[in-house]
């Protein structure tokens, strides 16, 4: 049986890093790390496939490891996940400065 792609609670070599605002159905406005990690091959897969580890730290993190059939596919799936988490949300805004931080994006 493979054992499936590893879980990741940090990603230490990120593709990508970015601070994304959004707004709660109540109105309130929120802002959540996205992290996407660098694609690497599940091991002891038997048919090769890749995973993407990504996370997306809202009060409670999500944590995923997206497959797909090679380095790419697993990427995309990955960003893919991001889309659609962030789709149901209103007005939503990549490149938000991080919580705490005085910068203005």
């Amino acid at each position: 049986m493979n054992p499936g792609p590893p879980h990741h609670a940090s990603i230490d070599d990120p593709v990508a890093d970015d601070y994304w605002s959004f707004e709660d159905d109540h109105g309130h406005k929120h802002v959540s790390r996205v992290t996407l990690g660098r694609p690497a091959p599940i091991p002891q897969d038997a048919n090769g496939d890749w995973y993407c580890p990504l996370i997306i730290g809202h009060a409670v993190p999500i944590t995923v490891s997206m497959v797909g059939v090679g380095p790419v596919d697993a990427l995309l799936n990955a960003a893919r996940f991001v889309r659609e988490h962030f789709h149901e949300l209103r007005k939503v805004s990549p490149r938000a400065s991080p919580p705490g931080s005085t910068d203005s994006k």
